[in-house]
């Protein structure tokens, strides 16, 4: 069975299904193809921070388990405590299943076509169109968005410069006492330092704790980790607890994210925060990004190519490249993060509790009078003591 659309959309994450979504609401002929059946787990803390929500064009409150208007971060080696408290979720906790499994129902309404137990076994780009090979059938399309997560297998068949930087994380999915979830209600929690360049994580759900670790570099022992932190939220004991690794690319590929009429979208293009590691709303915006290129290219290649491009290059592109010079900072030169968190501490946890609520963003941060760039300069003189080198690609 030879079936052709407008657009194929590979993976039903949030940025394969928003993407879907939009296109199917703008009347373009779009397939989804999911090797997996759905709702399936999904490795993920589940923490939906406000940005993230702003960003989403469809309602998803049914699917929240638990709001927290409050963020709790530690750095546990300088001994420092800082709560940020918002009128707003700061971060909205769910089950990624369920989340993902309301997206693409969405997308499905809207008139998307699903094939699950789907899996890619080949694709291959022409001048007209590209030719999609799965498990149940051939398929073609004029464009197709590749949004097949960390280990895109789009990607790597088509030989797509890879240049992203994967780091490794490990998450638990706690069943604790009623007891202890009660001591972390509404709270989100991040522990910085936990490793000495990486965090861990408490996200409370419904009736159960996520709990994670993650290391900006490689070779950390993340199980002997979680096992110490398990053991220090008082969890140690807790009879049933599941556990998850996962990757998360912080720095994003060489490019083009379009190339052949293949456009790349969520952490298949790289696209996570690399800051704190976050991907759902880097993943959402892209996927939005690259099917409003499509609508406005009017599926012409060379002006999908360029509306796509310009749109990166202009939003997300510069986002993430700050947000890696000031994850240098956290994560790779301790003494100035020491000397930050102990004169502006709880000036710099608002800030990024104002980015990661989606009211600010990294550039406003760095660029802006009183910003992140004047904190971080001794006595809030740029002029003397240390001069943080501007961001760049490197």
């Amino acid at each position: 069975m030879n079936l052709t659309y407008d657009v194929i959309v590979v993976g039903s994450g949030p940025a394969g299904s928003t993407a879907a979504w939009r296109l199917a609401k703008a009347g373009v002929a779009v397939a989804v193809i999911e090797k997996a059946v759905l709702p399936r787990y999904k490795t993920c803390g589940g923490g939906i921070v406000g940005r993230t929500i702003r960003a989403l064009p469809i309602d998803l409150r049914h699917v929240i388990e638990q709001e927290c208007r409050t963020a709790q971060m530690n750095l546990l080696p300088e001994g420092h405590s800082f709560t940020t408290h918002r009128r707003t979720p700061i971060v909205s906790m769910t089950m990624r299943d369920q989340f993902d499994f309301t997206l693409l129902s969405a997308a499905q309404e809207a008139g998307a076509v699903v094939h699950q137990r789907c899996a890619l076994e080949g694709i291959s780009s022409h001048d007209d169109g590209v030719e999609v090979a799965t498990t149940s059938s051939s398929m073609k399309a004029r464009f197709v968005i590749a949004a097949d997560g960390a280990l895109s297998t789009v990607a790597r068949k088509i030989g797509t410069a890879d240049g992203r930087i994967l780091i490794p994380a490990l998450e638990c999915e706690v069943t604790a006492p009623q007891d202890l979830l009660d001591t972390f209600h509404g709270v989100s929690r991040f522990d910085f330092g936990w490793l000495s360049d990486g965090y861990a994580w408490v996200f409370p759900k419904r009736r159960h704790l996520s709990i994670g670790v993650l290391s900006m570099t490689r070779g950390k022992d993340l199980k002997s980790s979680m096992t110490r932190y398990l053991d220090r939220l008082g969890c140690g004991s807790v009879s049933r607890i599941e556990q998850h690794g996962f990757v998360i690319p912080v720095r994003p590929r060489r490019g083009p994210f379009i190339d052949k009429r293949i456009l790349l979208v969520g952490d298949a293009a790289g696209f996570a925060d690399p800051v704190t590691g976050e991907g759902i709303s880097f993943a959402i915006q892209s996927g939005l990004m690259a099917a409003q290129a499509l609508i406005d290219g009017q599926l012409t290649e060379k002006s999908v190519r360029q509306a796509y491009a310009r749109t990166l290059a202009e939003t997300i592109l510069p986002e993430l490249r700050i947000g890696r010079w000031l994850a240098r900072l956290l994560y790779h030169a301790p003494r100035i993060r020491s000397w930050a968190f102990a004169r502006h501490g709880q000036r710099l946890c608002e800030a990024v509790t104002d980015v990661m609520s989606g009211t600010r963003t990294y550039r406003e941060l760095v660029f802006r009078p009183q910003s992140l760039l004047r904190l971080l300069t001794p006595h809030g003189d740029t002029k003397s003591g240390y001069q943080p080198a501007p961001p760049h690609d490197g």
